[in-house]
């Protein structure tokens, strides 16, 4: 499923956990944002998510991108939509092509903190 370049309109950043210790001795995780990329960011459907429900009862949105921007990603990653400033966990590995022409990331809104 290839994606036309016209629906890749959505700007997001790459967040990537960054470790560092705390004053007391601790851990402490932040995320550091990556360079703007464009993508295509899609809710799903009620039908969708009865579908998905089976497996993934959280997935709320799919994001589709070119395989090399999007491919090394996993779950300790996140997305930030630039234009609202939404952030998504992703569920799971990327899905990607064969081909190596997209990458597929099944995404979970995050509520603000």
């Amino acid at each position: 499923m290839r994606i036309p370049i016209g629906e890749m309109r959505e700007s997001v950043s790459v967040l990537t956990r960054v470790r560092t210790a705390d004053a007391s001795g601790g851990e402490s995780i932040t995320y550091t944002e990556g360079d703007p990329i464009f993508v295509s960011v899609r809710a799903l459907s009620t039908a969708e998510a009865v579908q998905f429900g089976q497996v993934n009862a959280d997935i709320t949105h799919v994001c589709f991108g070119h395989y090399e921007s999007l491919s090394q990603l996993d779950a300790t990653n996140r997305i930030k939509l630039l234009e609202t400033d939404q952030e998504f966990d992703i569920n799971g590995g990327p899905l990607n092509d064969p081909k190596r022409a997209w990458t597929r990331l099944n995404l979970i809104l995050r509520d603000h903190e």
